[in-house]
C-alpha cells in the first residue's frame, strides 16, 4: 500500500481533516459499509507517517479480519472504495472554500422549487457576503455573475411583466469575468512562448484588444493590471508599459488574493529578467527590488517557504550590483525560510557565489564542495561556477577535464530541458574557444558570438574575460 493512490491522498490530510474524514466515512449518507469504517480507523491510527511495515496489504487485512485468509480481490475493493470516499471528501472541502458557490446552488434549487421566501432570505445573506469580499479578482466577478444570473432566473419564474435590471447585470458581470480571465490566460501563454517557444492560439484576442482600447472595462483593477501586462509582453521595447504596471500593482495589489499577487509580481520580474538578458543593466536593480519586496511582504513565499531558485536569483542580482554586504545579510536572514531539503545546497551555493565575486576563490571552492549534486539546477550552477574558478585560477587541465565531463553530462541527462541544455552547451563552447586563443581577430569574433548567442548563461562574465584577453 505504500505507494498506493489511497495513501498518497491521505498523506495530504491535515490533523483536523483526518478527524473530519472519520465522521465522513461513518456517515450513512456517504457510506453504509462498516468494513470501510474499520479500514479507515486502522489507517487513521498510523497517520500521517503510515510506516511501511504497518501498511503491508496482508498485515492490514489480518488486522481487519483476523479469522480470514488474505483475499486480494476483497482488499482491492476496500482500497478502491475508501479512495473514492477520500476523493469525494477533498472535493467537498474544496467546494466549501469556493465562496458563494454553495449558496448559488441552493438559490437555484429554491427557484426551481418555487421556495420564494427561502430564496429571498438566502439571497440577501449571499449579497452581503459578496459586499464584504476582501478581493476583487476574476473569481469575485464570477460570483457576482452567478448571483445576478440566479436573480434573473428568479425574476422570470415569478411571471412579472416588466423589464428586469438583473439580465443586464448578468451580462455585465460575465463580461468582466471573461475579459479578466481571457487577459490572464493570454498573458500566461505569451510569457510561456517567450520562455519555452510554446505555440498557442490566441483566439479572439485581436478583437478583444481593439475593444479594450476604447472600453471603460480597462479601468477595472483586475482588467487594468492584466491589460498592462499584455501591453508589456507584446511591446517590450516600450519601457513605459513596465512602469505603468508597477504603478498599478502599487495601487491595486491589495485587491487581489495572495496567489494572484504572486503571479502578477512574477510577470513583472520575468520582464526584468528578459531585459537583463538583453544587457539592459537598469533592470538588475528593478528585478532585485521586486524580489526583495515580494519576499518581505510574503508574496513570493509559499506557505512561509522561500523557493531555492528565488533565493539564488536574489543573490545573483545582488552580486551583479556588487552589493556584497547586503547579499551576505540576505543569505543569513532568509536561509531559515528555505525548505530543509534545499537549505544546504542553496546556502552553500550562495556563499560560494558571494566569495567568488569577492575574489576569495579558495573559500568559494570550499563552499562549492558542500553542494550536493542531488538537484539538477544546483548541479548545473555548481559546475558552471567550477568552470569559472578553474579558468580564473589558470587551472587548465582541470578546466578542460570539466568541460569534457560537463558536455557528456548535458547530452546524457534526460531531466534537462532542451532550452537549459542549449544554454549551458553554448556557455561551454564559448568558454572553450576563449581559453584556446589569444588572437585579437578570433577574440573579436567570439565576442560578437557571445553578444548574439541565445540562450546563454553567464554572458556578462564571458564578455569580461574576452575583454581582458583583448586588452593584454
Amino acid at each position: 500500500m505504500e505507494n498506493s493512490k489511497l495513501i498518497t491522498v491521505l498523506q495530504t490530510f491535515s490533523t483536523s481533516e483526518l478527524r473530519e474524514f472519520k465522521d465522513f466515512v461513518s456517515s450513512p449518507y456517504f457510506n453504509k459499509n462498516k468494513e470501510l469504517v474499520n479500514f479507515y480507523l486502522y489507517l487513521k491510527k498510523i497517520a500521517p507517517a503510515f510506516p511501511p511495515k504497518k501498511i503491508g496489504r496482508e498485515h492490514v487485512y489480518q488486522s481487519l479480519f483476523p479469522n480470514k485468509t488474505y483475499d486480494d480481490k476483497h482488499f482491492k475493493y476496500l482500497m478502491s472504495f475508501l479512495l473514492k470516499l477520500a476523493e469525494e471528501f477533498i472535493g467537498i472541502k474544496q467546494y466549501e472554500q469556493a465562496g458563494i458557490l454553495g449558496n448559488y446552488h441552493i438559490l437555484d434549487a429554491c427557484v426551481k422549487r418555487k421556495l420564494h421566501k427561502s430564496y429571498k432570505n438566502l439571497r440577501q445573506k449571499t449579497a452581503a457576503v459578496l459586499e464584504k469580499a476582501p478581493y476583487m479578482d476574476g473569481y469575485f466577478y464570477f460570483q457576482q455573475y452567478l448571483l445576478a444570473e440566479v436573480e434573473s432566473k428568479h425574476f422570470a419564474s415569478q411571471g412579472i411583466r416588466k423589464i428586469s435590471n438583473e439580465l443586464q447585470k448578468t451580462a455585465d458581470y460575465f463580461d468582466i469575468h471573461y475579459l479578466s480571465q481571457k487577459l490572464k490566460y493570454t498573458c500566461e501563454m505569451l510569457n510561456l512562448q517567450k520562455m519555452l517557444s510554446a505555440d498557442y492560439q490566441q483566439n479572439l484576442f485581436d478583437e478583444i484588444s481593439i475593444y479594450l482600447q476604447k472600453s471603460k472595462h480597462k479601468e477595472i483593477p483586475i482588467i487594468a493590471v492584466y491589460y498592462q501586462i499584455f501591453l508589456m509582453l507584446t511591446d517590450e521595447k516600450n519601457d513605459g508599459h513596465f512602469e505603468k504596471l508597477i504603478a498599478l500593482l502599487e495601487r491595486h495589489s491589495g485587491k487581489f488574493p495572495p496567489h494572484e499577487r504572486q503571479q502578477l509580481q512574477i510577470h513583472a520580474i520575468n520582464f526584468c529578467i528578459r531585459k537583463i538578458r538583453q544587457n539592459e543593466e537598469p533592470y538588475v536593480e528593478k528585478a532585485l527590488q521586486l524580489y526583495i519586496n515580494g519576499i518581505e511582504t510574503g508574496i513570493l513565499l509559499e506557505e512561509g517557504i522561500l523557493s531555492p531558485f528565488t533565493f539564488k536569483n536574489v543573490i545573483k542580482l545582488g552580486l551583479r550590483l556588487k552589493r556584497f554586504d547586503s547579499t551576505d545579510h540576505f543569505i543569513s536572514k532568509y536561509s531559515d525560510k528555505l525548505a530543509p531539503k534545499f537549505r544546504q545546497n542553496a546556502v552553500s551555493y550562495g556563499l560560494a557565489d558571494l566569495n567568488y565575486h569577492k575574489g576569495n576563490f579558495e573559500t568559494s571552492m570550499m563552499h562549492l564542495r558542500k553542494v550536493g549534486f542531488t538537484d539538477i539546477f544546483f548541479t548545473l550552477s555548481a559546475k558552471t561556477m567550477l568552470l569559472k574558478l578553474y579558468y580564473d585560477n589558470n587551472e587548465t587541465e582541470a578546466l578542460y577535464s570539466l568541460i569534457s565531463s560537463f558536455q557528456i553530462f548535458l547530452s546524457r541527462n534526460k531531466l534537462i530541458s532542451n532550452e537549459f541544455r542549449k544554454t549551458y552547451q553554448h556557455f561551454i563552447k564559448l568558454l572553450n574557444q576563449i581559453s584556446k586563443t589569444d588572437k585579437p581577430s578570433k577574440l573579436k569574433n567570439i565576442s560578437e558570438m557571445i553578444e548574439t548567442t541565445e540562450p546563454l548563461t553567464e554572458r556578462k562574465w564571458l564578455l569580461e574575460i574576452v575583454g581582458k584577453k583583448t586588452r593584454v
